[in-house]
């Protein structure tokens, strides 16, 4: 049985939209929210990191990557806003290595980057290595 749904929105679209799942694994700006039956209503700055969606019997946990953004738990519905989010199942996980190493040979290099081509450098390593990790959940 189903305790609640799970919806994340991206400004790319839906994610996932009515999710039925019975517990939660929210990484959040001051740790990680698990949200079981009867949770209190929270709003919360969601952190980079791996949301997990975890329903007893069949179809199993589902895990979704997670970039700054905003939580809403208000009754039976959770509702994710992030910058940018992946379930795994849909990550190539042989393009998050190629961009990883990409990432990394730019920062090598980091003297003569500017200070937003570093930072935007910087992203982009820490989100293949969440890509990575989240791919090898599956």
């Amino acid at each position: 049985m189903s305790n609640f749904h799970l919806n994340i929105y991206t400004p790319n679209g839906s994610v996932v939209k009515g999710l039925s799942c019975e517990e939660l694994i929210i990484p959040t700006m001051t740790g990680e929210i698990n949200v079981l039956e009867g949770h209190t209503h929270v709003i919360s700055e969601v952190d980079h990191g791996i949301l997990t969606a975890k329903k007893t019997g069949s179809g199993g946990d589902r895990h979704f990557t997670m970039t700054a953004g905003l939580c809403k738990i208000l009754g039976n519905e959770v509702t994710i806003l992030s910058t940018t989010s992946e379930n795994t199942a849909d990550i190539d996980i042989e393009r998050a290595k190629a961009a990883k190493a990409k990432a990394e040979s730019r920062l090598d290099n980091a003297d003569a980057l500017t200070d937003i081509d570093r930072i935007k450098f910087e992203r982009k390593l820490k989100r293949s290595k969440l890509r990575i990790e989240a791919a090898n959940l599956k």
